[in-house]
């Protein structure tokens, strides 16, 4: 059974925070695992990485907050003949008449070959075998190789995830849902790590934010004045309210707490563009 390697970017920039926010995110793949009923044997955090160990695929971790890219993969061990071997196994029916280059991110540096040697020698002993064509620039096929903790894993693919920070970092803020804009401005709120308490004083459909919310929930709440609006946000200890405005039709709230305008950049075109994307996320 096969390894997943998840990566993030922004969450490598928190310094002493750092380990809150990488706990915070493996609550919320634990989260994504459970609810999509997806067996797995256990889950570490070596430096940079997690791995998630005993799993055959979990595409929806593409709609995780704070995953940069993720990648199935096999660990191979360490030692180097038997490495190039099961490289050699994990690719050569795929590269057959295409051309290929091997890449390698060595994260633990005491591991006793270089990534440059480690690339060479891996890649010369697959052209060897397969005859296939090197080609640094723009192969048809790459070999992915990461050494963690002293051994190599090894992939074919990387997939994006949306990126952003963990759900659940940042405190909670109320959005105001008045069409299908303001799911946008929610989803962009998710992506800065903040839980989102979504009322409306009609009903509206979120199911487009459901599929993004994992280590936290998110429901509509319909309230007919904003009195309860500020009373609601004075419970959840809401630390702004987010609305739907842009540049086009910024007008006056009533409400005490900052008022955050994320779509304030964004056209109807963009917004609308921004959302697909949201959309045709596998998730």
């Amino acid at each position: 059974m096969s390894s997943i390697i998840v990566r993030y970017s922004e969450i490598g920039l928190k310094g002493k925070n750092r380990i809150m926010f990488e706990r915070k995110l493996i609550n919320n793949i634990r989260s994504c695992l459970d609810r999509n009923k997806i067996k797995f044997t256990s889950i570490r955090k070596p430096h940079g990485r997690i791995l998630i160990f005993g799993i055959n695929d979990c595409k929806q971790l593409n709609c995780v907050f704070g995953i940069s890219s993720f990648s199935k993969a096999v660990n191979v061990g360490f030692n180097m003949d038997e490495i190039k071997q099961k490289a050699l196994d994990l690719v050569k029916e795929g590269i057959t008449n295409k051309s290929f280059c091997v890449k390698c991110q060595r994260l633990d540096k005491n591991f006793p070959v270089k990534s440059p040697d480690f690339m060479r020698d891996l890649g010369s002993f697959i052209q060897y075998h397969t005859k296939a064509n090197v080609n640094l620039k723009n192969p048809d096929v790459i070999l992915y190789a990461e050494i963690i903790d002293g051994d190599v894993y090894l992939f074919t693919e990387k997939i994006r995830g949306p990126g952003g920070l963990p759900v659940g970092v940042e405190g909670n803020v109320i959005v105001i849902v008045e069409d299908e804009s303001s799911l946008l401005s929610s989803l962009l709120m998710l992506k800065r790590g903040c839980n989102v308490f979504c009322v409306a004083k009609e009903k509206h459909s979120i199911d487009l934010l459901s599929k993004y919310v994992y280590g936290s929930k998110v429901e509509l709440k319909i309230l007919k004045s904003d009195k309860e609006i500020k009373d609601f946000a004075k419970e959840k200890r809401s630390k702004a309210i987010i609305v739907n405005d842009t540049l086009d039709s910024i007008q006056e709230r009533p409400y005490t707490l900052p008022i955050y305008r994320p779509l304030s950049t964004f056209n109807e075109k963009q917004i609308e563009e921004k959302l697909n994307e949201f959309r045709k996320r596998v998730c």
